[in-house]
């Protein structure tokens, strides 16, 4: 059984990019969790009185906002593993395997990683001026990096023919203005990942067909 160099390289590159979106569903999830947490803290505080007293309130408004914060840095740092380490090498294996997929490799790369660097370090530093201006910076970066994923979801969708990408690509966009698209978004990508990674898996491994032997001349 024979593999296909070049169909082996696309499901290597279609394997890890779903392996990073699966860091990023679980950085999704204790943000999430960091959310409801805070919440929850705001909702019984309203119904405990602690809004009348002073020192209580104080206290777990700052648990509050110390719990967001630690959700928030444990969801980033495992965001940044699945994209530094899994999903954006992904990407770039796909564009040294095809050429057509170089831009949006490069604005996910510049904008994806370091855009949300960036807005980590400004919210973690928020508290004096220069923390908005990179988060700023980093916002942007963040638009340059969903672009590079609408390019990438329009270019894997050409190349698949699977609408999925089509979805997750306009869904992409829309994320950035209501980031709960987000979610969906990288769910369909995440699906549309694996059927291309079984199809290529599938055609890397196929049987070629045999060529007959010359037959000796009499």
């Amino acid at each position: 059984m024979s593999a296909s160099p070049a169909k082996q390289n696309y499901a290597e590159a279609y394997r890890e990019m779903r392996e990073g979106v699966l860091y990023l569903f679980i950085a999704w999830i204790l943000l999430g969790i960091g959310i409801t947490y805070v919440f929850t803290l705001a909702i019984g505080s309203s119904f405990t009185g602690f809004h009348r007293m002073g020192m209580e309130h104080f206290g777990l408004g700052m648990l509050a906002l110390v719990s967001l914060a630690i959700f928030i840095l444990i969801g980033a740092i495992i965001a940044l593993v699945g994209l530094w380490g899994k999903f954006i090498p992904g990407v770039k294996k796909l564009a040294s395997v095809n050429p057509e997929f170089s831009t949006s490799s490069t604005f996910v790369n510049l904008g994806l990683f370091w855009g949300t660097v960036l807005m980590l370090i400004g919210a973690l530093t928020v508290m004096i001026v220069v923390g908005a201006f990179i988060m700023i910076i980093g916002f942007i970066l963040f638009i340059l990096g969903y672009i590079g994923m609408l390019l990438l979801c329009f270019k894997l969708n050409d190349l698949e023919k699977n609408s999925l990408y089509l979805a997750a690509g306009i869904l992409f966009i829309i994320g950035i203005i209501l980031p709960i698209i987000d979610f969906v978004a990288w769910i369909l990508l995440y699906v549309a990942l694996g059927d291309s990674l079984r199809k290529a898996s599938s055609q890397a491994t196929q049987i070629p067909p045999s060529t007959p032997s010359p037959q000796p001349s009499a």
